[in-house]
């Protein structure tokens, strides 16, 4: 479902996301009005407000951690990446093209291979073996290969290679790590109950009910936006860009 939800565009997506949102809060208003679960609504009358009240602002703190660590792990996704692109063109500089061709050429071969496969399956937690063994390949070109290359420039770009395998295994786990269903079940659920105490809350006045479910189901709604849009750092239309990545072998 969220896979779906990220191949929309992204305002298709918003409004599907808080529609839904909406039309569930409007069928719980519904359904409280017309059953006998009405007559329940004297015995909380006095408690409402202020329990109303404390619900909701605990939903909103907890989508808003929830929120707050998808983002941050976004960024940390996406400093990954560019770190790899940085370290990776790094190595390329150091080395005398013109005399080393093969070197720069297994580089812009990793590039593409990361970019024209791997991109598409590490989010479904499969790495791309042959983007793993070209690196591995450049590492002990490093080491045993390269004749006449300064042991100082050797070792330098022994140390940016393994920042390169540093930041590489760093974009493969953020791919993967996406909201546990555990803590999707517990956002879902505890919409619910927000949105079933309004409905009690506003019982007496079917219309009241009504613009209240729309307005929790409008801001419920978005804080699930903000949510699912970048669940999958790599998936979607605000996925993180492998731009940097294809220069690496566009130039070349």
């Amino acid at each position: 479902m969220i896979l779906f939800l990220l191949e929309l565009p992204i305002v298709v997506m918003a409004l599907l996301i808080i529609g839904t949102t909406v039309a569930l809060a409007w069928l719980i208003v519904e359904i409280v009005h017309r059953t006998h679960l009405a007559k329940l609504k004297p015995s909380f009358r006095n408690m409402l407000p202020p329990l109303g009240g404390a619900m909701m602002a605990g939903y909103v703190i907890f989508s808003a951690l929830v929120a707050n660590t998808i983002w941050h792990e976004k960024e940390f996704a996406e400093q990954a990446v560019h770190q790899e692109a940085r370290s990776l063109s790094f190595a390329a500089k150091m080395v005398d093209a013109q005399r080393y061709p093969e070197f720069g050429l297994a580089i812009a071969s990793y590039a593409k291979t990361v970019t024209q496969q791997e991109w598409q399956s590490m989010s479904d937690g499969i790495e791309n073996t042959g983007a793993q063994q070209i690196l591995d390949n450049l590492h002990q070109t490093v080491l045993t290969g390269l004749p006449g290359l300064p042991e100082e420039i050797r070792r330098s770009l022994t140390a940016t290679l393994k920042d390169v395998e540093i930041a590489r295994q760093n974009r493969l786990m953020a791919a993967t790590d996406i909201i546990p269903g555990e803590v999707w079940v517990t956002v879902v659920m505890t919409a619910l109950v927000v949105l079933t105490f309004s409905a009690f809350a506003h019982q007496h006045d079917l219309v009241a009910a009504r613009i209240m479910a729309s307005l929790f189901g409008v801001m419920i709604g978005s804080m699930m936006f903000s949510i699912i849009a970048v669940d999958r750092p790599f998936i979607g239309k605000v996925a993180i860009s492998n731009a940097a990545m294809i220069k690496l072998w566009e130039n070349r």
